[in-house]
């Protein structure tokens, strides 16, 4: 940091350049942000498949077939979501306010270690502390 000595009445004062500031900001907010993946339709074929088998056990005449169609809706349904989410992704939005007033976003796949109100200093695109 460059600190440039002054004299004020006498007595050696040091202040900083605005510029030393400009990098430096405190963490506004972090948000995690899920996104769920494909299904590739495995998953809803797999669970179709078992769902319309337990429905098949239910009842008799037009009760099973009845039991045995919903099965298969519900288990493809239910597979088609699990595949999803077994797919997502997580990453983390981190917003930082500069000294300046300017608002930087960063997006990361790692939980950060930063929480709302921490001191930071941007370097290479990076968020690091102080």
């Amino acid at each position: 940091m460059a600190n440039t000595p002054q004299q004020d009445s006498g007595i050696a004062v040091e202040s900083r350049s605005k510029d030393v500031y400009r990098n430096c900001g405190t963490i506004e907010s972090v948000r995690e942000i899920k996104q769920d993946g494909e299904g590739s339709g495995i998953g809803a074929v797999a669970r179709g498949v078992i769902g319309g088998l337990l429905g098949n056990q239910i009842g008799g005449g037009r009760g099973r077939s009845v039991a045995t169609v919903a099965g298969v809706v519900g288990g493809a349904y239910a597979g088609h979501e699990v595949e999803k989410k077994t797919r997502g992704t997580q990453q983390y939005q981190i917003t930082v306010r500069l000294d300046d007033d300017k608002v930087q976003t960063f997006t990361e796949t790692q939980a950060p270690v930063w929480r709302a109100g921490d001191r930071v200093r941007i370097s290479n695109g990076q968020i690091t502390g102080m």
